[in-house]
C-alpha cells in the first residue's frame, strides 16, 4: 500500500490537495455567505412588515384627522344673525382672525357634543398605533393631542370665574358658554390647525421615503410624562401657539362671556358696587385686597408727612383753588404737577396738593 502511494506522482498529490483546499474554502465562504444573506433577508422582511404597519397606522390617523377636521363654513343654510359678530369679538380680545372675516372652522368646534368624542377618539388612535409610528410623527401627534386638550380645559376656566352666591351658572348656561368660547377659539385657531395638519402630512411622507427603523430608547410617557420630550412639546405649546401666547386674552373672553350671560357689567360698577361684588364672590380675595389697600394708604400718608404735602379727596379740592397738586394716578404713571383748578374738573378720586 505504501509503495502504491509512493508511486503516485507528486504533481497529482499537489492537485488533490488543491482541490480539497478549494472545496474547504468554498464551503466556509458558502456557510458565511448563506448566514449573512439569511440575516439580511430577515432584516428586509422585518423592515417590510414595519413599513407596512407604519403606512397603515399613519394613514389611518391622517384620514381620521382629515375627516374630523372637515371645515364648516358660514353660509345661508347655517348662518345666524350673530355670525357677523365673530370677527369683531376676536379683534376685541386680541385673538387672530386667520381668514380676515371669512368665517371658517372645523366642524368639531360646533359644540361640546362633537368636540369631546373627537378628542377621546384621537387619543385612542394614538394609543392604538403608537408602536408603529415614526418617532417624529408620534412626537407631533402627542403635541397635537396636548394642543387639543386646551379646548377640553375650557370648563375648568368657566368654573374658576367668580360669581355671587345665588347667581351660579345653570347647566344650560354652562353649556352655552362652553359652546360659544369653543367656536370662537376654533375660528381663531383654524389657520394654526391647518399648519399642524400640513406638517403632519410632510412628516408621514418623510417617515416612509426616509425609512428610519431605529426606535427611541426611552418612551415619551416615562416619569409620569415629566421628561425632556414632553417639556419640549409643552414649551412649543406655550410659546409658539395661539392657545399658549393668548392665555390671558382667552381668560378675559371666558370671563366676559360668563358675566354677559348672567347680566353682570363690571365696567359699569361703582367702587362700592365692585367691592361688594368681590366680597360676595371671593371673600378671601376681598380681605386680601383690603389689607393691601390699607397698607398702601398707610405708606402714602407716611410719604406725604415726610414731604410736607396734604392728601385730599376730589370733593374737597375747592378749598385749595390757586394751589398746585397732582392726582394719585399721575404719581403712579409719572405725571406732572398741575393747578388745583384744573384737577377739580378731571375724573380722579384723590389727589395730593
Amino acid at each position: 500500500m505504501t509503495e502504491a502511494f509512493s508511486a503516485v506522482p507528486e504533481f497529482m498529490w499537489n492537485n488533490i490537495f488543491t482541490v480539497i483546499n478549494t472545496l474547504i474554502c468554498g464551503l466556509i465562504v458558502a456557510f458565511f455567505t448563506s448566514t449573512f444573506l439569511k440575516k439580511k433577508e430577515e432584516r428586509t422582511r422585518i423592515a417590510g412588515v414595519i413599513v407596512e404597519k407604519r403606512i397603515n397606522s399613519e394613514q389611518d390617523v391622517l384620514h381620521f384627522l382629515e375627516h374630523e377636521l372637515f371645515k364648516e363654513e358660514i353660509n345661508i343654510e347655517n348662518s345666524s344673525k350673530y355670525d357677523a359678530l365673530f370677527s369683531d369679538v376676536l379683534r376685541t380680545y386680541g385673538l387672530p382672525d386667520p381668514h380676515e372675516g371669512h368665517i371658517q372652522y372645523a366642524r368639531i368646534f360646533l359644540s361640546i357634543d362633537q368636540f369631546e368624542p373627537f378628542f377621546h377618539a384621537f387619543e385612542e388612535k394614538i394609543l392604538t398605533h403608537k408602536l408603529w409610528l415614526d418617532t417624529k410623527v408620534r412626537t407631533h401627534l402627542v403635541f397635537m393631542q396636548m394642543y387639543f386638550s386646551v379646548f377640553i380645559s375650557i370648563p375648568l376656566m368657566v368654573k374658576r370665574i367668580p360669581l355671587p352666591k345665588g347667581k351660579e351658572l345653570t347647566n344650560e348656561e354652562f353649556g352655552h358658554v362652553y359652546n360659544q368660547v369653543l367656536r370662537l377659539l376654533g375660528i381663531s385657531c383654524d389657520g394654526e390647525i391647518n399648519r399642524f395638519m400640513s406638517e403632519l402630512d410632510e412628516l408621514i411622507v418623510d417617515s416612509v421615503y426616509k425609512l428610519e427603523l431605529r426606535r427611541p430608547r426611552k418612551s415619551m410617557m416615562r416619569d409620569d410624562m415629566y421628561n425632556v420630550d414632553m417639556a419640549k412639546c409643552q414649551k412649543r405649546l406655550m410659546r409658539k401657539t395661539i392657545l399658549g401666547m393668548k392665555q390671558e386674552n382667552i381668560f378675559y373672553l371666558v370671563m366676559d362671556t360668563v358675566y354677559q350671560i348672567k347680566g353682570i357689567d363690571l365696567s359699569g360698577m361703582t367702587d362700592e358696587e365692585y367691592g361688594k361684588f368681590v366680597r360676595e364672590t371671593d371673600p378671601e380675595a376681598y380681605q386680601e385686597m383690603q389689607e393691601k389697600l390699607q397698607a398702601f394708604k398707610e405708606n402714602l400718608e407716611k410719604m406725604a408727612g415726610e414731604k410736607g404735602v396734604k392728601i385730599v379727596s376730589k370733593k374737597n379740592l375747592g378749598k385749595y383753588y390757586g394751589q398746585y397738586g397732582i392726582p394719585l394716578r399721575d404719581i403712579l404713571e409719572g405725571g406732572d404737577i398741575q393747578k388745583v383748578d384744573d384737577l377739580a374738573e378731571r375724573d380722579h378720586t384723590d389727589g395730593i396738593s
